[in-house]
């Protein structure tokens, strides 16, 4: 059987903030590629939240393309019309319920991230990172002179991956500060949000001692 593909050009809406083509990600998730991230994604929260969102919707057409009979009538365009339905307002995480869609914006699970990080013992400064352009510059300065910079968080449907740039005080345990870091913000997205799949990346970018409180 051929590979579940699906047709060029599906999506209304056709790029994520990042610029990437929805329909190519999709295409990509159907091949089973979603883990093979190129050069982009490696450093891209909205590539990989989406490719991560698009695989598990994806997985019912994969799984019945593995055996030698049709996929049931309509559901490809039930899948497709789902992630159509994620992509229309990719700034938004999107869980439908038997009442209704609940979306939650994406600066939302980006303010928790950040305020859950900065509850952890030995974090001084928990800021959003970005690996492109003018935001990544400040995060990498990871001081008190940034308070609110633009977070790094992509979101998907219920999938989230966030980058956060934090500052830790003297002595602390940079290692475990960080996996602290990723089970903490981890469970508070799960719990306050209601997301699925989380990814959280730790940057430690500075170390502070008590004069830099000042």
């Amino acid at each position: 059987m051929t590979d579940p593909m699906p047709a060029e050009t599906l999506l209304d809406v056709s790029a994520l903030p990042c610029g990437a083509d929805v329909d190519a990600l999709l295409e990509q998730a159907a091949r089973g590629r979603g883990a093979d991230w190129d050069a982009h994604q490696l450093h891209c929260v909205h590539c990989q939240a989406a490719l991560s969102e698009l695989t598990v919707l994806w997985e019912p057409v994969a799984e019945l393309a593995a055996v030698p009979v049709a996929p049931p009538p309509g559901l490809v365009a039930a899948v497709m019309s789902q992630v159509r339905r994620l992509v229309h307002d990719v700034w938004y995480t999107l869980e439908v319920t038997e009442i209704g869609a609940v979306r939650i914006a994406a600066r939302i699970v980006a303010a928790l991230a950040r305020d859950s990080a900065r509850a952890i013992p030995g974090v001084r400064v928990a800021l959003g990172r970005s690996t492109h352009g003018k935001v990544a510059a400040l995060a990498e300065k990871a001081s008190f002179g940034h308070r609110h910079p633009d977070a790094a968080v992509g979101v998907l449907g219920r999938t989230a991956v966030v980058d956060l740039a934090v500052a830790i005080g003297y002595g602390d345990p940079a290692h475990l500060v960080a996996r602290e870091i990723q089970r903490q913000v981890t469970d508070t997205l799960r719990e306050q949000v209601g997301l699925r799949d989380v990814t959280v990346n730790v940057t430690i970018d500075d170390v502070l001692d008590g004069d830099d409180d000042r």
